[in-house]
């Protein structure tokens, strides 16, 4: 029996080049806040859930009344995204890492985008934040280079739900590159996110406007503060106790 099942609505015809933008529960939430600002402010349609009860707690998500998987597809003319509303057990990271590829090569795209946190010290007091990207092969971060919307990440690792994919998509042959934003650890950082949205938006060529984002970062916070609970408890698990990302 499969670990995973896609549950489609309708499968979405895209144009190309196409786009399977991440977002994930980790550091700060940047990537789960980022996607799902997405999601509202671009009207994304929800197309298909994932469901994958072998593997991931048992957790309904419950939106407008109705009990949904946690894990949900959403698309656009070019776009779709991966977005979780639970934080993923340390032990699912890998099986959610070939999901998200099989998702990829099921609707054709190879270029894969993910977006995460890279907790620093004194984070409420830091002016700007600084973002960085990480590739998973060379023609991709000879594109990101040049692009410069971002500055390359350097040595160090990267540990958590987005370290398995960049590994599983090389080996599949998508280009996939991680933003990452300077974000707290395990407060909501919707600031981070909005970062991360406005080099995304310039690197597909869609405008999208995070002005609401940063305006609501309160309401924001309180809104996810239980989905941030449950992904502290599985932060540490990912990297043993030593930072998420570390350069």
């Amino acid at each position: 029996m499969s670990q995973y099942e896609i549950i489609e609505k309708y499968t979405p015809i895209l144009s190309k080049p196409s786009y399977l933008i991440v977002g994930l529960p980790d550091a700060g939430l940047v990537g789960v806040i980022a996607t799902e600002y997405l999601i509202e402010r671009l009207k994304l349609k929800e197309f298909a859930e994932i469901y994958a009860p072998t593997i991931l707690p048992p957790i309904s998500h419950v939106q407008d009344g109705i009990a949904k998987s946690p894990i949900r597809l959403y698309h656009n003319h070019n776009m779709i995204v991966f977005h979780s509303w639970i934080a993923i057990p340390s032990s699912a990271i890998n099986v959610i890492s070939r999901i998200i590829v099989d998702v990829a090569k099921k609707y054709g795209i190879s270029n894969i985008i993910s977006i995460t946190g890279l907790p620093i010290q004194d984070r409420l007091n830091a002016e700007k934040l600084n973002a960085y990207w990480i590739a998973n092969d060379y023609n991709t971060a000879q594109d990101l280079q040049k692009l410069g919307l971002m500055e390359k990440f350097g040595d160090g690792y990267i540990a958590g739900p987005y370290a398995p994919l960049l590994i599983e998509s090389h080996k599949n042959n998508l280009s996939n590159f991680v933003i990452v934003v300077e974000s707290f650890l395990d407060l909501p950082d919707p600031e981070a996110s909005a970062i991360a949205l406005t080099i995304l938006s310039k690197y597909i060529g869609f405008s999208i406007s995070v002005d609401e984002l940063l305006k609501e970062a309160e309401d924001i916070r309180d809104k996810i503060k239980g989905l941030m609970e449950q992904t502290k408890q599985e932060l540490p698990t990912y990297a043993s106790n030593r930072p998420m990302t570390y350069a």
